[in-house]
């Protein structure tokens, strides 16, 4: 073979080397440009998946894990807030029906001092216990009179009552000008009104002789018996005497008396010569005191109170009058006071019973049990005082009110809150 022809068949081999290994890069590129493809096409299904798939948004779940927002349950659980509710168990506070002096504030108007009716509500009137039919006020709670209730004034010549509203006359032993005693301190019925009436102290005028509940609401029963039963800081001088009041007994028409030695109110047949202790104020009373509520209970718009209408329907001695109250259905129930339970006498009423009974019917002439227990002194500490509603139709000289007994005796209860 020619040098030329083996040239040639040499370039032959080398062209078909070189097309082989193109086609290799051709064929490569096909493939890997496929592999390109499907890669941007699986890139694409599979970014779709992450658009779609949102799912990775949607895994938002952990966003949805808004449910720490919802978790706001949390915020909701400004529940605890709205346990605001315990700020609303204020109504404990208002259950302040029991502290008794909750009778203080809870008289609402009713009770208020006024000088004219326009000082009062319309469904009250402004008037004083010289009108038989307004003689009764707020109470003070307990047996004697509370802290900061009595306070004397500068010159020391009053003593003025926070829970009542009622000024007193301080001095209660002094001369009386008018009266007929030897000593001039002592007078008749008739002689201690005109000494009131005509009276000038402090610079006030306005004087009257107390309703026989506006005297008794300063007694203090828890006092020292050996001497007068009332705060004798507040009314220094106090004789441990019989003092007049404005009221008269029923049909008797007997002058009535507050006795400060214990605590008896009675009344004068003979017209005799008693203390006197003069008063003025008047205050806003109910048009309706009484009102008649639901499950057997009355109650008494001018103190507060809620009185059980019937009462019990045996006698018990006094511990188990005391059980018998706290077991009442509604609950808070408890033994009156003496004082509480006098106010609810009226001692204007002429026939069967001291006590209104359309309120309280079925009363009859029944003596009841009170919380209260006489002080230090003549009484052994065994007794308790009585409310006595039975005498109001007679003519005897003695209401009975303030009686005490053993407490092993038996009486009617009627509770209260």
């Amino acid at each position: 073979m020619s040098a030329a022809a083996q040239d040639f068949r040499n370039v032959l081999r080398v062209l078909s080397s070189r097309q082989w290994a193109l086609g290799l890069v051709l064929a490569a590129g096909c493939c890997s440009r496929t592999a390109l493809y499907t890669g941007e096409k699986d890139a694409g299904i599979s970014g779709d998946a992450t658009g779609s798939g949102g799912l990775t948004g949607m895994g938002g779940e952990p966003g949805g894990g808004g449910i720490s927002i919802s978790g706001g349950v949390s915020l909701a659980g400004g529940g605890a807030g709205s346990g605001g509710a315990n700020g609303s168990g204020g109504t404990r506070g208002s259950g302040g029906i029991g502290g008794t002096g909750g009778t203080t504030g809870s008289g609402g108007v009713f009770g208020m001092p006024c000088a004219t009716n326009q000082d009062c509500p319309s469904n009250s009137t402004c008037c004083d216990g010289s009108d038989p039919s307004c003689d009764g006020t707020r109470l003070p709670a307990g047996d004697g009179t509370n802290a900061g209730e009595l306070v004397a004034s500068v010159d020391g010549l009053t003593v003025s009552d926070a829970i009542t509203g009622l000024v007193w006359q301080r001095d209660g032993s002094g001369v009386r000008a008018g009266c007929s005693s030897d000593d001039k301190l002592t007078c008749t019925w008739d002689e201690a009104e005109a000494y009131c009436a005509s009276l000038a102290l402090g610079g006030l005028s306005g004087w009257r002789l107390p309703g026989w509940m506006e005297l008794f609401t300063i007694l203090n029963l828890a006092a020292d018996w050996t001497g007068s039963t009332i705060d004798q800081t507040a009314f220094p001088n106090t004789p441990t005497e019989a003092y007049w009041t404005s009221s008269a007994l029923g049909r008797s028409a007997a002058p009535m008396l507050v006795q400060f030695q214990g605590a008896a109110v009675s009344t004068d047949c003979g017209k005799l010569r008693y203390r006197v202790r003069c008063v003025r104020g008047a205050r806003c009373y109910p048009t309706t005191r009484f009102l008649v509520l639901d499950g057997g209970l009355v109650r008494d718009t001018l103190t507060g109170l809620v009185w059980q209408q019937q009462g019990s329907t045996t006698a018990m001695t006094w511990a188990d009058a005391q059980s018998y109250c706290s077991s009442v259905a509604l609950g808070g129930f408890r033994m009156p006071t003496l004082k509480e339970l006098d106010s609810l006498a009226d001692p204007t009423l002429s026939a069967g019973q001291s006590i209104g009974s359309s309120a309280f019917p079925s009363t009859g002439t029944n003596r009841y049990w009170t919380a209260s227990v006489p002080g230090p002194g003549a009484i052994p500490s065994d007794y308790a005082f009585l409310g006595d509603f039975s005498s109001i139709d007679s003519n005897t000289c003695d209401t009975g009110t303030g009686n005490t007994a053993k407490e092993g005796s038996k009486f009617m209860v009627r509770c209260v809150r």
